[in-house]
């Protein structure tokens, strides 16, 4: 007898020392969003996706972030639960802001809890001049469940991607792990990874810089899609923008959207040819926007006004004493003696 309750009390002190283990709960989703900001500060995004396969409630997780401060975005587009409400607490440690998602409620067995948190970070990207540098450690996050911390199980096709939304007219000198892809999004450089080319443990090192060229494409782009906007406004009420609308085309396709383009020339480091088709599509967009303003507006010439004065009929008097004079003639014909 005694040794059974000396079995449940050992059995208590593991629940209590070891409450969750790294198997029971299981990081589904790990998407980090990250903006460079001209000033080189960095607003971050984390979506984030945990599962609670175990049977002991989970209080939350936490993760660190390398920089020497952060602010909480506490908004619907950037801090959101999926279950009951979320409070994040920040705490300076040694390599950077350790930030606790706390649960309200607690995410019990076979719940998931799906949600993001948004943070302004300083010093976590590095500017000199018109360089940019950031370092991005992957490193998973914690759980939490009864006031202990335990590293988190991977799933083993967990959503681990990211995305660096560099400064306007900022191009990439060096990415690694090597980007799936470099995309253009939003007249920025965005330099993208999937799960397939990073994985957890990596570090990403982004180097970038100002280019004179991408600033101009990137120009252009902005403009481009300000027409087009108030374009589509004007083609609502009607107004005749077809012209606008053409040179606008030509504008973009001189610029982004053609594999004969400045951004398609600056990808393959051909400036010369990338200034080329620059000039083209600012040239096509000033036609684009020289037309769109003078689109609606009829010029009306002014015509000459013609008085006209109704004639007037001839009067009865005037017809009779025609006749008279007529008949008399005719009268006098007939009664001429013969010679």
């Amino acid at each position: 007898m005694k040794m059974n309750k000396v079995l449940v009390y050992i059995f208590i002190i593991m629940l209590t020392a070891f409450p969750a283990s790294a198997g029971d709960v299981t990081l589904n989703r790990w998407v980090l969003n990250i903006t460079l900001n001209e000033n080189g500060i960095v607003d971050e995004l984390v979506q984030i996706e945990i599962g609670n396969a175990g049977s002991t409630p989970i209080d939350g997780f936490s993760f660190v972030v390398p920089a020497s401060g952060v602010t909480v975005i506490y908004d619907f587009d950037h801090t959101y639960s999926s279950k009951g409400d979320v409070v994040v607490e920040t705490l300076k440690v040694q390599n950077g802001i350790k930030l606790t998602v706390n649960f309200n409620p607690a995410l019990n067995s076979g719940e998931t809890w799906d949600g993001r948190v948004g943070f302004r970070a300083e010093n976590l990207a590095n500017k000199s001049g018109n360089d940019y540098t950031i370092d991005l450690p992957l490193n998973g996050p914690q759980v939490i469940a009864s006031g202990k911390t335990t590293d988190m199980k991977f799933s083993p096709d967990v959503d681990l991607r990211s995305q660096v939304f560099l400064p306007k007219g900022i191009e990439v000198i060096s990415a690694t792990p090597k980007p799936f892809r470099i995309l253009f999004q939003n007249s920025l450089m965005v330099p993208t990874w999937t799960s397939m080319n990073i994985h957890f443990t990596d570090t990403i090192e982004v180097k970038a810089s100002f280019s004179d060229i991408l600033k101009k494409i990137a120009d252009v782009d902005e403009k481009s899609k300000n027409l087009s906007k108030r374009i589509k406004e004007a083609n609502t009420k009607g107004i005749d923008v077809g012209d606008a609308q053409m040179h606008l085309k030509n504008a973009q396709d001189y610029n982004t959207n053609n594999a004969n383009s400045a951004l398609a020339s600056f990808f393959t480091k051909d400036d010369k040819s990338a200034l080329e088709f620059v000039g083209l599509a600012e040239n096509e967009l000033n036609l684009a926007e020289n037309s769109f303003s003078s689109a609606g507006k009829t010029q009306i010439m002014p015509t000459e006004t013609v008085m006209v004065t109704p004639q007037k009929s001839p009067a009865p008097g005037t017809a009779y004493l025609l006749f008279i004079i007529i008949s008399s003639f005719m009268v006098l014909r007939t009664k001429k003696p013969k010679p």
